[in-house]
């Protein structure tokens, strides 16, 4: 760092060094520091060009500015004084504005919420065109949260009624996100500016005391203060740390529950984490919550927004015997929570139909999306030559159709369907999926002695109820009869060698040609 003797500067550099060494925090290729002009943003930044500079591996310091538009004037000096500081430093920024007022409306948030969401979007942004040009395998991202931020947020969230998680706020690391000044007070980083002799903007509205923030900063901690002659600060963020080991303890123990109760759904990535209600619903409460809160942070990202409330309404859903069909459940900003059969998992809006379909899918069913409608072709000859193999159109479905004698061994699994060739002639065979067909079809299992309606067939198979229109099968254009399930079965032809003798007993075949049907999803685009 910069040779600045015994400095202010100096010390606090050492110190903040120190802390993200312990912490980990500058393990990565380059650092975006959001500097909103501030004396913390602006202490945060002097800090960390010192520092990065004396690190064995080189990491690039980066500045973001985020313009809210609320204060019109000063909004433009602030981001001309980051502008200017950032300069001095020789730190790139990227200035971004945002009209903050008119997206709280349009999405009935609060300004403070709404400026939160979009800030921490462009820090996203910012490191993924980053990742894109530089080619960086690690970004961070830095805020200025300081100990003064952790006494006040602790004490919001006690008094929100918090758990342990509340009140060890804000951490050192939250997966991108790094706060390198946890270990130094505001005072601190003023009196450092000072001696420096560093501007910085000064946003009057943090001395209004108009939101709770405000009021606990400017008048209960400092009368806390004053009655007991104790710096709240200084106790609280011992507490803090008292209580950090604790957690982190219950999180190591946590990751091993959220493991045991983890299953992922779907064959295809992105898989789908789910948790096993049977196991998590065993769980003492204090590690139940904990593995909810950690399937929603690794759904999502975070724990924003997700309350006691919403956790209370999941432990619930998640401990109940039984469920019949799907329960979904409202979480904020339009994410859902839902259980279908013994599988409790989270999604963003309109979403729950993807899972289902996953789940559908690892039950050997194909689902597809969208409606599906398709004439299945005869080759005009047999063998290789003349096999037919075409995606079916709209989807990542492939069908091969080879023709072949009924002769020799055949080869059974649960992918292909041996189909006596009288069945698809004149076009009389078609895959479809009830999004694109009439229900009503019928289906009975050759063997079986009765049949079913395809919508009580896949409840008595507990299909999810999102992925049954979407459940792909070959049926007749003739009748309403449904001629093969994949990974349920065929009315007509044989998967087995007991049904191929049978099937040869009847009176339907003439024991002609066979057509193999085989019905499977591409991957990885071929």
């Amino acid at each position: 760092m910069k040779n600045t003797g015994n400095s202010l500067r100096h010390e606090l550099a050492k110190r903040v060094g120190s802390f993200c060494h312990d912490k980990s925090l500058l393990e990565c290729d380059a650092v975006i520091a959001a500097c909103s002009g501030g004396p913390d943003s602006v202490a945060l930044l002097l800090i960390l060009s010192d520092i990065l500079k004396e690190l064995p591996n080189p990491v690039k310091l980066y500045a973001i500015h985020i313009n809210h538009n609320l204060r019109p004037g000063d909004c433009d000096r602030d981001a001309e004084l980051t502008a200017v500081f950032c300069a001095s430093l020789n730190v790139p920024l990227r200035i971004v504005g945002f009209d903050v007022e008119k997206y709280a409306e349009e999405n009935r948030l609060s300004e403070e919420t709404a400026g939160r969401m979009l800030r921490y979007e462009a820090f996203d942004t910012y490191a993924q065109d980053l990742y894109d040009s530089e080619h960086y395998n690690s970004i961070r991202i830095a805020v200025a949260h300081h100990k003064n931020d952790v006494a006040e947020t602790m004490m919001m969230n006690l008094f929100r009624g918090a758990g342990l998680e509340g009140l060890v706020a804000p951490r050192a690391r939250t997966g991108n996100v790094i706060r390198p000044l946890l270990c130094c007070s505001k005072s601190e980083l003023v009196e450092m500016l000072r001696q420096e002799d560093i501007s910085y903007a000064i946003d009057m509205t943090n001395l209004e005391s108009d939101s709770t923030r405000n009021v606990w900063r400017n008048i209960l901690l400092p009368e806390v203060e004053k009655r007991t002659g104790v710096s709240p600060s200084s106790s609280l963020n011992r507490t803090y740390s008292l209580i950090e080991e604790d957690l982190d303890y219950l999180a190591e123990e946590a990751k091993k529950a959220y493991d045991s109760c983890l299953v992922m759904i779907g064959k295809e990535e992105p898989r789908i984490k789910a948790l096993d209600c049977s196991k998590a619903s065993d769980l003492a409460p204090a590690m139940n919550s904990r593995v909810i809160r950690k399937l929603w942070q690794d759904t999502f990202g975070n724990l924003t927004d997700f309350e006691s409330a919403n956790l209370r309404s999941c432990a619930d859903l998640i401990s109940r015997k039984e469920v019949s069909g799907e329960v979904i459940l409202p979480m904020p900003f339009s994410r859902k929570a839902y259980r279908i059969g013994n599988l409790f998992s989270f999604c963003r809006e309109d979403s729950v139909g993807e899972a289902a379909r996953a789940i559908a899918s690892d039950m050997g069913l194909i689902a597809e999306e969208v409606p599906v409608s398709f004439t299945v072709p005869v080759p005009s000859k047999e063998g290789e030559d003349g096999a037919i193999a075409v995606i079916i159109p709209n989807t990542d479905l492939y069908i091969y159709i080879y023709l072949f004698e009924n002769k020799g061994d055949l080869e059974y699994n649960n992918s292909s369907w041996f189909c006596p060739i009288e069945l698809a002639a004149d076009g009389n065979l078609t895959l479809v999926n009830l999004a694109g067909d009439p229900a009503g079809r019928v289906f009975r299992k050759a063997g079986a002695s009765g049949s079913k309606k395809l919508t009580r067939l896949f409840t008595d198979l507990k299909v999810p109820e999102s992925a049954r229109e979407s459940i792909v099968f070959a049926a007749s254009k003739d009748s309403d009869k449904i001629l093969w399930i994949p990974g349920v079965g065929h009315a007509e032809g044989f998967t087995s060698k007991l049904s191929r003798q049978r099937y040869g007993q009847s009176s339907v075949s003439d024991h002609g040609k066979l057509l193999k049907i085989t019905l499977e999803r591409r991957k990885d685009g071929n």
